[in-house]
């Protein structure tokens, strides 16, 4: 795009901002106060994504690279896909429900196509296709399975009959096929299932007075069961996206409720046989060559859509594999005649499932495996982090909810990202169809005798992310080895996960309701609540934590956490796993050494362990409300060093740890000889010196027990700071022996 073209387009956005634009479109005007919002929306979020992309990069953990490095790639794919939405969804393009009056007498052809669909869906499309009020029409069945029930009932509504011998090509060589053995100025095509309303020519034909318009595709209607479990309707795409794209004379056919001028398709050699289906690829190549689209934003056909799991997966999984197609293997920024907003609209087409299949499950899994592994992505203060990401969420979910708006978008948000099973096996399936297309399955949208079961296995990879969701949950909880604010972050987005998954899993599982045939539709139009309640609630609950985690005294909150804690353990008779004791008195306090600079003398904030201790339990296991945190992961340290467990004993000190003149793998190195050459190894706190709330010293009393009674025992000092949530150890030195 040209400097002068980039100006152009300013100059005209700023006309719209400051109201001196000139309206000709239709509704431009009337919601201009949306789109605006929508937009300004959209630039604080992508700065808030900016700013917080580079304090992400700034704070990665490379201790744990392999996850906190991809975690970056999926924060920074997460602003690249919000990105692409709001250039879809930038200004959207409506039209009047009349259409344009028509001013040429046009033939039009009516397929449709047919290949093993049940015979009553047929029966209904056929006979409202011979009510449509057009005179100069012919209507084509298209049966590639050669079914005499198709044939009879072509003659008995007096439609035209193609069945070709050669069924190559799947629906897109069945259209060929009735293409070049037909005359028609225009062609209707529809769908078996897709039943058409008596005025969709007329709604339509008007436009092709417009120079270079190839199609005109409507927007679709589905009969769904109550509440559209499956999100079905795709209320986003047809409300949102595709009246986005026509802005953009990106608008796509959809193959069915779409009517093609001839001439165009001629130019192109017919309908588009490169993919799996003709409709994505046809309009992009029809693009490619010049010609333009509109998209009819209302509805001139109701169709089916499918009713049980396995049919949305097979369908999903179709549309996926058809656009990621040709994302991989005709990449549209490679076609020189589309303009850089068709480059970029086809390319979110395909984008968009990558995003679902991969990067959404990360997001989803990161907060599970940061409790379960204690691997974090990050090394931040809670806080810290929470002012830094929260505001930038808050943003795009506004941004998401006025560009959408009054379109409800969480259940399609739900429904998008539970579908990531389908969308791994497309992409697969893509990559590897470069020379050849896949095969073209029908899908078949009654609902199937699909049991519980079946269901079950179908989103058993939602189910177990729920269940490893609840499972890290609770585990941490138990085991408490983590500090309570990190905790509690992490138990937010594993919530988030855990109720994203939860509405395909729903949806699986639960039986359905279907509408009345005879059911009216509400005519009463909604409030704005009722249609804002999602970002609303979403909204708040992001402001509420925010201002929890960086206005709340979370000391009081570690306090009730704690407490709560060991109540539930001593309820539940669960008991945390004493160290081995120590059987010697330890010293009423220890004096720092000489070595230890002023800063690291203990203070007024240093705790000591009476030397009295019960043999029983280990001091290391005394509970001390200011010190939960650091006592937590000292027994981790602990048993890891006793047990000689050196991979979780690694994970307790910093990348760049030092002591003396080694480095953390030649400490690892170091320790894990010395627990081959001591039978026993016992620790115990002398003090703790809290400096301040991320950074602490700690003496701790080792005793190191080899075979003939060999026997070390001394004092060593632990600076601890505080990393990620976390308390990790930053050096270690020895503070001398106190006898054998």
């Amino acid at each position: 795009m040209s400097l002068k073209k980039i100006v152009w387009a300013v100059r005209k956005w700023w006309s719209d901002v400051t109201g001196t634009k000139q309206y000709f479109r239709y509704l431009e005007k009337e919601d201009r106060h949306r789109r605006l919002a929508g937009q300004f929306a959209t630039f604080l979020t992508i700065a808030l994504g900016i700013q917080y992309l580079y304090w992400h990069a700034q704070h990665i953990n490379w201790d744990t690279w392999h996850l906190s490095f991809f975690f970056f790639l999926a924060e920074l794919n997460g602003l690249l896909l919000f990105s692409f939405f709001s250039v879809n969804a930038w200004f959207l393009r409506y039209h009047a429900s009349e259409g344009i009056a028509i001013e040429r007498d046009f033939s039009v052809d009516i397929f449709i196509p047919v290949a093993g669909e049940d015979l009553d869906l047929l029966r209904k499309t056929i006979e409202a296709a011979v009510q449509i009020d057009f005179p100069n029409k012919k209507i084509y069945i298209l049966d590639d399975k050669g079914n005499e029930a198709y044939k009879k009932l072509a003659e008995i509504n007096g439609c035209g009959y193609f069945a070709r011998k050669d069924h190559s090509d799947a629906k897109a060589g069945n259209l060929n096929y009735a293409f070049h053995r037909t005359d028609g100025d225009l062609i209707l095509a529809l769908d078996a299932d897709q039943v058409p309303h008596p005025e969709i020519i007329k709604a339509l034909i008007g436009y092709f007075k417009v120079p270079k318009i190839a199609f005109v595709q409507s927007k679709q209607n589905f009969k769904v069961p109550v509440g559209d479990p499956f999100g079905n309707s795709d209320q986003i795409f047809y409300n949102v996206m595709q009246s986005g794209k026509d802005n953009d004379n990106a608008a796509f056919s959809c193959g069915s409720g779409v009517m093609y001028l001839r001439e165009a398709l001629n130019e192109i050699g017919g309908f588009s046989t490169w993919n799996i289906v003709e409709d994505v690829h046809t309009s992009m190549l029809l693009h490619d060559r010049g010609w333009r689209s509109i998209y009819y934003n209302y509805s001139l056909t109701k169709g089916t859509s499918p009713a049980d799991i396995i049919g949305v997966y097979r369908q999903r999984k179709q549309w996926a594999a058809d656009s990621l197609r040709i994302l991989f293997w005709d990449n549209p920024f490679f076609h020189k005649i589309l303009s850089p907003k068709q480059k970029l609209q086809y390319f979110h087409l395909g984008y968009v499932y990558l995003v679902a299949a991969f990067v959404m499950p990360f997001f989803f899994i990161t907060p599970i495996l940061a409790l379960l592994t204690e691997e974090f992505v990050l090394i931040s203060p809670v806080s810290t982090y929470v002012i830094n990401r929260f505001p930038y969420f808050i943003a795009m979910s506004l941004a998401y909810g006025i560009l959408n708006y009054p379109t409800p978008y969480m259940k399609a948000f739900q429904m998008w990202t539970g579908l990531f099973p389908a969308f791994m096996k497309a992409t697969w399936i893509a990559l590897r169809s470069r020379n050849k297309k896949p095969p073209y399955r029908v899908n078949v949208k009654q609902a199937e005798k699909t049991n519980t079961v079946s269901s079950l296995v179908a989103v058993l990879p939602q189910m177990s992310i729920i269940a490893l969701g609840f499972y890290a949950m609770i585990y941490t909880f138990i085991t408490g080895v983590t500090s309570w604010d990190f905790y509690l972050l992490n138990v937010i987005w594993i919530s988030w996960a855990i109720w994203t998954m939860s509405g395909i899993c729903v949806a699986a599982i639960k039986k359905h309701r279907w509408p009345e045939e005879d059911m009216l539709e509400a005519t009463k139009s909604p409030s704005f609540f009722s249609q804002a309640k999602e970002l609303i609630a979403t909204v708040t609950v992001s402001i509420i934590i925010l201002m929890f985690f960086t206005m709340v005294d979370t000391t009081k909150i570690d306090q009730f956490l704690g407490n709560l804690r060991i109540k539930i353990l001593s309820i539940t008779s669960v008991r945390e796993k004493p160290l081995p004791p120590v059987d010697k008195a330890l010293p009423k306090t220890y004096n720092a050494p000489e070595t230890l600079s002023k800063a690291n003398q203990p203070s007024a904030n240093t705790h000591t362990i009476p030397s009295a201790a019960p043999a029983a339990v280990s001091p290391i296991n005394r509970y001390s409300e200011n010190d939960e945190a650091i006592n937590k992961f000292l027994r981790k340290w602990a048993l890891s060093w006793q047990s000689g467990d050196m991979k979780t004993y690694r994970r307790c000190y910093t990348a760049d740890f030092k002591s003396n003149d080694m480095n953390l793998t030649d400490w690892i190195n170091y320790t894990a000889d010395l627990h081959k050459r001591y039978k026993r190894i016992n620790v115990a706190i002398i003090n703790i010196n809290s400096l301040s709330a991320d950074y602490s010293t700690i003496a701790i009393l080792t005793r190191q027990t080899g075979s003939f009674g060999r026997r070390s025992e001394g004092i060593k000092i632990l600076e601890l700071r505080k990393l990620g949530g976390v308390w990790k150890i930053y050096s270690e030195e020895w503070g001398g022996f106190i006898g054998a």
